[in-house]
């Protein structure tokens, strides 16, 4: 019996170390791919990303940029509301759509993103329109898909 055991315990010693220097660098790898965008400069990339969607005019982008129930100010609740509502601008050519980021406070998988946003575009009646604002954004970080507006709201600076 204790020949036994004393070769079973040192089985166990030498399989043992090589899965214990491979556990911490898979667990590392696993938390740095998903840690890298759940944090601020993962909001940031978000605002990029709807920004860029804005000056493209992708609608269909930007509602899926909103939770599904998400509101763009009062006037759109919901990704196919802010859809229908985004698509009134279709004709709207949006020549620079960027903005700047104020503020970023996060709790948990929630975050506040607050700044000023400038937007040059040109209307269907082909005057040259500059607006510049306030926005507060609210994210909510949606596990394997990322951070999504649950809020976008803006307020023009005159």
């Amino acid at each position: 019996m204790n020949i036994n055991l004393t070769f079973i315990q040192i089985k166990k010693v030498k399989s043992f170390p090589r899965l214990t220097g491979l556990i911490p660098i898979v667990f590392i790898l696993i938390v740095s791919c998903n840690s890298s965008r759940h944090n601020n400069k993962g909001v940031q990339s978000a605002m990029n990303q709807y920004d860029h969607y804005i000056q493209t005019m992708d609608v269909d982008s930007i509602a899926l940029l909103f939770t599904q129930n998400g509101d763009l100010g009062a006037m759109a609740h919901g990704r196919d509301s802010i859809r229908n509502f985004l698509d009134k601008f279709k004709s709207f050519k949006v020549l620079s759509q960027t903005s700047t980021t104020d503020s970023i406070k996060s709790t948990r998988d929630s975050t506040i993103q607050k700044g000023i946003y400038h937007q040059t575009v040109i209307v269907p009646v082909n005057d040259t329109v500059t607006v510049k604002g306030e926005y507060t954004a609210t994210w909510v970080w949606l596990p394997n898909k990322g951070w999504h507006l649950k809020k976008m709201e803006t307020n023009p600076i005159k």
